[in-house]
């Protein structure tokens, strides 16, 4: 593995003075949230680790890949970023692509990459939690006090990537008309028979090939007779595993390989580990199954309504904790995702993202003859799924 760009000794001295910085912003400009986050080397997820303004710890807790997240964007393409109004800058269905967004409730930000040693390797995050047409002035104004650096770290503030602004008339008008339940069922499942050719591809096709590419380096290192040399070697293993665990994150969220071959429970709890380290929220699982595997419609619809269900507590619930309970009794399997967030109007929800989880889970839900009920309040929201697990046929 490539050397550290922050030995932990260094990190060790920085951090007071990192804590400092980013409270001094804070205060100074009138951010809701600051934050800087930092990479362990070259290649390495970013961590949001010091921060001011904070509504918890769960942003901490979120770990974003190069080219994920405003974090690890600004790392990739070593520009800043700055959005003065979310809801019209960004696509709503590309939102969870922004976990800080979430868990800090962000409405405009500003991100400049940070370097060391000529490399970007962390990225100063100022935000608030309003839409204010002087924000821009605001960042502005930072940005020159700045004069280029904060504590040891040079700030880039040049160069800032354009992103087209989506506004309502572009979007494509939605139909009323409702589409027959056969072939929502027929569209339900040609889109898991695609995720599972998709799927199933990327692990056996690219996953492969990745591996056989960082089998050899590493016989490669052994090889090599610089320092020099085993260095780039290291870098270039490290930047490796790093696409092969977003690979395997991506085939998960495709169709998990648990889901068909150790069952519906195995599956959730490996995409949860995923959305642990995405969104940052602690997802517990409770309850017993007397039995591991059940008809495979039931499985798969199952473990889409719960994927969606456990998603949108991560995404707009707020909530540093979720909890989900399964088990079966009777012939029926019970299935609750509760957090004690902020909870929505059930009946008339905001819509954000595409708009199509909750109507998606009802549908799946009536396709295995299923009761699907969501309760939301001050308290928090509890989605339960009741399902019959001696049901025949349906989409798998």
């Amino acid at each position: 593995m490539a050397a550290s760009n922050f030995p932990e000794d260094t990190l060790a001295g920085a951090c007071a003075e990192y804590t400092q910085a980013v409270s001094k912003v804070c205060e100074r400009y009138g951010f809701d949230f600051v934050a800087i986050g930092l990479t362990a080397f070259v290649g390495a997820p970013l961590k949001w680790i010091y921060s001011a303004g904070a509504t918890g710890e769960r942003h901490k807790r979120i770990v974003l890949a190069p080219g994920h997240g405003i974090g690890g964007i600004v790392i990739k393409s070593g520009k800043p970023m700055l959005f003065t109004d979310i809801d019209e800058e960004i696509d709503p269905q590309e939102y969870s692509s922004y976990p800080i967004v979430f868990a800090e409730d962000l409405r405009s930000f500003c991100a400049l990459p940070l370097k060391k040693g000529g490399r970007v390797v962390g990225s100063l995050l100022a935000a608030f939690r309003s839409v204010d047409e002087n924000h821009v002035d605001v960042y502005r104004r930072m940005i020159d006090d700045l004069d280029g650096t904060i504590c040891d770290l040079e700030v880039v503030s040049e160069g800032f990537m354009n992103f087209e602004k989506i506004v309502e008339e572009k979007r494509p008008a939605k139909s009323d008309a409702p589409i027959p339940h056969s072939e929502i069922t027929r569209i339900i499942g040609a889109q898991e028979d695609e995720r599972k050719r998709i799927s199933r591809e990327l692990h056996d096709g690219i996953a492969q090939e990745l591996w056989s590419v960082s089998f050899s380096l590493k016989r490669l290192h052994g090889m090599v007779g610089s320092e020099q040399e085993r260095t780039i070697i290291d870098e270039a293993g490290s930047n490796i595993e790093r696409i092969l665990d977003e690979l395997h994150n991506i085939t998960v969220e495709l169709r998990p390989s648990a889901l068909d071959h150790l069952g519906f429970a195995s599956a959730l709890r490996s995409q949860a580990a995923i959305f642990e380290k995405t969104y940052g929220a602690e997802i517990v699982f409770e309850g017993d199954l007397t039995t591991e595997r059940f008809p495979q419609a039931l499985e798969t619809q199952a473990y889409r309504i719960c994927q969606e269900a456990i998603l949108n507590a991560c995404k707009y619930s707020d909530s540093d904790k979720i909890h989900v309970s399964i088990e079966n009794a009777g012939g029926w399997l019970h299935v609750s995702v509760s957090d004690s967030g902020r909870g929505f109007n059930v009946d008339s929800p905001e819509i954000r993202g595409s708009g199509c989880g909750l109507p998606g889970m009802r549908e799946r839900a009536n396709l295995i003859g299923a009761t699907l009920s969501i309760e939301s309040g001050g308290s928090g929201t509890t989605v339960t799924l009741v399902a019959p697990m001696g049901m025949d046929g349906g989409v798998a």
